[in-house]
C-alpha cells in the first residue's frame, strides 16, 4: 500500500531554515548566506542574485528580492525546509529508504 501527500510549508523555524540553507548551497543551489542575527534577517546570494529572508510581523520568515528570483527561491527554499523537518521530525519506527529528486521535486520514500 502506498501513499501520496502534498506538504504546505510556512517558514516557521530558523534553525530548519538555515538546514535547508546549508543543503542547498552543498547542492550549488546557492552561492552563500549570512545571518544577521539582530535583525532576525538572512542575505543569500543566489550567483549575483540577493534574496533576503527576514522575520514577519506574524512570527513566520518570509522572502523579499526581485519578484523573478524571489518567487522561484521562496518554492525551492520551502522544498529544502519541508524535507530538512521532515528528516530531523521522523518518527523512530520509520526511516527514509530512498530519496531522489524528479523535475524539481524531492521524493522521499519511508520505510515503517
Amino acid at each position: 500500500m502506498s501513499f501520496y501527500t502534498k506538504i504546505k510549508t510556512e517558514l516557521s523555524n530558523k534553525s530548519q531554515i538555515i538546514n535547508a540553507l546549508k543543503e542547498m548551497k552543498e547542492r550549488g543551489e546557492i552561492a552563500r548566506f549570512q545571518i544577521n542575527e539582530k535583525k532576525e534577517k538572512i542575505e543569500v546570494d543566489r550567483d549575483g542574485d540577493i534574496v533576503n529572508i527576514s522575520k514577519t510581523k506574524e512570527g513566520n520568515f518570509g522572502v523579499a528580492g526581485d519578484v523573478r528570483v524571489a518567487r522561484s527561491f521562496a518554492n525551492r527554499l520551502k522544498q529544502y525546509y519541508a524535507y530538512e523537518s521532515i528528516k530531523s521530525n521522523l518518527p523512530l519506527d520509520f526511516e527514509i529508504s530512498h530519496e531522489s529528486e524528479e523535475a524539481g521535486d524531492i521524493l522521499l520514500i519511508l520505510k515503517g
